[in-house]
This record gives structure tokens, C-alpha cells and sequence, in this order.
């Protein structure tokens, strides 16, 4: 009984320390999205932005939600993340045909889906039950 009492506590341990290492990568990433959109939605809607500036920044983005998609797909479900993938597409696809007051939605959209994301992932008592 006692052996078994320890697995559990450990095994708990174990999974609860996973789940925090897990959460706050997603949200230090995930915050690290939110404010290259968020200033480039600032460049986007001020009077002198470049369009060739502007299309760098957007690739910039989604080079670096490629280089973390396959961590993040490990534990986050794959329809969540392409959700997000779609929402960048969509976000370079408008700046390049210069429908920059369409991009800006697409880019509230993204944030949107990823605090959606973090506080789904998030460890509480109401994600638990």
C-alpha cells in the first residue's frame, strides 16, 4: 500500500510539473506573438508605413510560429494551432494586396485564438473539473 501511495504522488508530481514547464512556454511564446502583431498592427494603421517593412514583419511572425508549431503540436490540440497558422496566412495575404483594415481584423482574430489557447491550457480548477 505504501509503495503504491508513492507512485501515485509521484506520478501526480510528475504531471503537474509538466503541465506548469508545458503552460508557461506556451505563454511566454505565445505572448511573444501577441506583441510582434500587436506592433504591427501599430506600424500597419500609422500614416507613413512601408509595405515592404510590413510584409518583413509578417514574415518575421510566421517564421517563428513555424519554428515552434511542432513543440507546441506535442501538446496542444493540431486544430487549435492551424486555427492560429490560417490567422497568419490570412494576416500576409491581406497586407500583400495592401487591405491593411482586413489584416488588422485578422490580427485581433489571432490574439484572440491565442489567449484562447492560454487560458484553455492553463492550469485551473475549472480547466481541471
Amino acid at each position: 500500500m505504501k509503495k503504491e501511495l508513492i507512485m501515485i504522488i509521484v506520478i501526480i508530481v510528475s504531471v503537474t510539473i509538466g503541465h506548469i514547464v508545458t503552460q508557461n512556454y506556451t505563454k511566454k511564446f505565445f505572448d511573444d506573438i501577441e506583441n510582434d502583431l500587436e506592433n504591427l498592427e501599430t506600424k500597419i494603421l500609422s500614416e507613413n508605413k512601408e509595405k515592404v517593412s510590413v510584409e518583413n514583419d509578417i514574415k518575421d511572425v510566421y517564421n517563428k510560429w513555424k519554428e515552434k508549431y511542432d513543440v507546441l503540436a506535442y501538446y496542444i490540440e493540431h486544430d487549435e494551432l492551424e486555427k492560429i497558422e490560417t490567422q497568419i496566412t490570412l494576416i500576409s495575404a491581406t497586407v500583400k494586396v495592401e487591405e491593411y483594415e482586413d489584416a488588422v481584423m485578422e490580427m485581433d482574430r489571432c490574439i484572440f485564438l491565442m489567449k484562447h489557447i492560454k487560458d484553455k491550457e492553463a492550469l485551473k480548477l475549472v480547466n481541471i473539473f
